[in-house]
């Protein structure tokens, strides 16, 4: 339970709503900035948390992927990082990153992350192709099944990484779209968590979402989260589709 124990960030979550241009609703993402990620991911005291958001951003990037898919509506991959990289690397990597790029310490913590994996993890020419035909492209995904991710939710010293893993998965949503050059594919469609949604009501809901769908306790985490909000949280523009889950 080394995961647990070392939590001694607790992400300040925060809602605002993004341009209009950008999302057909408002919706929740973290108010944490790029240098308040920063300063986090310097800490050893903060390292599980701060390394847990940034899960939560890399598995967004993927599901939002699949279900973009099945939806009618995938973004381009932002990034493309290969399997065999561990969260150290892309945690001292996007701390380096923000170090040389001061205007990202002030814009959004999600926005930052995506931009340093997207300088770093190029995606090979044609993945785009790949995702919506095969879905082959290797893709790292983190190892927290959905199991690991209730054990989090339901205990005060695993908070920290709950609420950063939930806050990185939203801002994917988000960043995820925002980086596609897919025409019409800017707008979030898996979920849309209202703005004025508490990080408590979102735990609640994941936890009491898995102990209704006991298949998902050994699958990806991010998984289970994009089923969950998508089953709570649809966008209307994903309504509006069609949508038969």
């Amino acid at each position: 339970m080394t995961f647990i124990r070392n939590m001694g960030f607790i992400l300040a979550l925060g809602i605002v709503s993004l341009l209009a241009g950008h999302t057909a609703q408002a919706q929740r993402i973290s108010t944490v900035s790029g240098e308040e990620l920063a300063r986090s991911c310097a800490k050893q005291s903060r390292f599980a948390a701060c390394s847990a958001y940034l899960a939560g951003i890399t598995d967004g990037a993927s599901w939002s992927q699949s279900f973009g898919l099945l939806l009618g509506s995938a973004p381009s991959p932002a990034f493309c990082i290969p399997a065999q990289v561990k969260g150290v690397q892309i945690r001292s990597l996007v701390v380096g990153w923000l170090a040389g790029h001061d205007v990202a310490l002030t814009q959004p913590a999600g926005r930052g992350v995506f931009q340093a994996l997207h300088d770093n993890y190029t995606c090979p020419s044609g993945v785009a192709g790949l995702y919506s035909e095969k879905r082959a492209q290797a893709q790292r995904i983190s190892s927290l099944p959905g199991k690991g991710l209730v054990a989090l939710c339901s205990h005060d010293a695993g908070l920290p990484a709950c609420n950063g893993y939930l806050a990185g998965t939203m801002d994917s949503e988000i960043w995820s779209r925002n980086f596609s050059t897919v025409e019409g594919a800017h707008k979030p469609l898996a979920f849309c968590v209202p703005k004025e949604i508490r990080m408590a009501q979102l735990r609640s809901l994941i936890v009491g979402w898995y102990a209704g769908h006991e298949d998902a306790l050994d699958e990806p985490a991010g998984r289970g989260i994009y089923r969950a909000f998508h089953d709570n949280y649809p966008c209307y523009s994903a309504i509006s589709a069609g949508d038969n889950r």
